[in-house]
């Protein structure tokens, strides 16, 4: 195994989930080649975290004085890197020890790049795992059903010529996954939970989506519109609506959502969306 891997840690006002993030990084089995934090000018203070973790030659810290958004910082981190590899973390995640190993063992079988699956942190009983040896256009087409930053990595070339696209506010892992498949790169999926994956932080995308306006929400459509021919035209009706109507018991103006749903996806996939998640949730009370 003689690959070498440089670690790109994005955050965004999360100095303590960040040092959870890194303390998993400096735990693993397979130790980094480097380890790069790049901060998108938060508000809040990371001198305590950063001083802990500085001593450690290959660890490096970059401010960005202007909030660029995550796939901006996620670049900067691929300028920066060296290493052969590069994992991705987010600040609020946790790699458990065995997953730079894992990940690693695809590349030695000739992966080009790779997604895993995860527990719920806290809930750690919630498995999300695809059980396909590699990513498959047909899971894809019903959206990420793999992992999202946290999960992947990607040889450094592949990583320099491909990008993370900026002008995406989300979707940006979907993203990559297709642009990658299309292309006929081999994109490996390790069937198991390597690392854990909190779900809806207060501060996170879900609390923030959860408090726009139906109208600021549609930039949010993008990389569906972007990879609509990809979809087809049910898969992506499907996904407009499931964008649009995520978190809805938390959003004001329920029905103006709904009825933005109904205007961009139709009255099916809008009133098959809310079926199927009522359907979870009686399911999740039964049982």
């Amino acid at each position: 195994m003689s690959y070498t891997v440089s670690v790109v840690i994005t955050t965004y006002n999360r100095p303590n989930e960040l040092k959870e993030a890194l303390d998993g990084v400096f735990a693993q089995i397979v130790k980094p080649l480097e380890v790069i934090v790049v901060n998108d000018a938060s508000s809040l203070p990371y001198d305590d975290v950063i001083k802990q973790f500085s001593h450690h030659p290959n660890f490096s810290y970059h401010f960005l004085e202007q909030s660029a958004g995550a796939n901006k910082a996620r670049n900067i981190g691929v300028d920066s890197a060296k290493g052969d590899i590069i994992a991705f973390l987010d600040d609020d995640d946790i790699w458990m020890p065995d997953y730079l190993l894992e990940h690693l063992t695809a590349y030695d079988d000739g992966a080009d790049a790779v997604v895993s699956g995860y527990q719920n942190l806290g809930k750690e009983s919630e498995v999300y795992v695809q059980p396909t040896s590699q990513v498959e256009a047909d899971i894809l087409k019903t959206g990420n059903q793999y992992c999202g930053m946290s999960g992947f990595s990607i040889r450094r070339p592949l990583a320099i010529k491909e990008r993370f696209d900026e002008t995406l506010p989300n979707g940006q892992d979907w993203d990559m996954y297709v642009r990658l498949l299309q292309q006929g790169y081999k994109l490996v999926n390790i069937p198991k939970a390597i690392f854990m994956y909190r779900f809806m932080n207060m501060d996170g995308i879900g609390a923030k989506v959860a408090k726009m306006s139906p109208e600021e929400a549609l930039v949010r459509l993008r990389s569906a519109d972007k990879h609509r021919t990809f979809l087809g035209e049910d898969n992506y009706r499907k996904r407009v609506a499931a964008q649009l109507l995520v978190y809805l018991p938390l959003k004001k103006q329920k029905l103006k959502w709904v009825m933005m749903s109904m205007r961009l996806a139709g009255m099916k996939w809008t009133l098959s969306h809310i079926a199927n998640v009522t359907a979870k949730k009686l399911r999740s009370r039964q049982a």
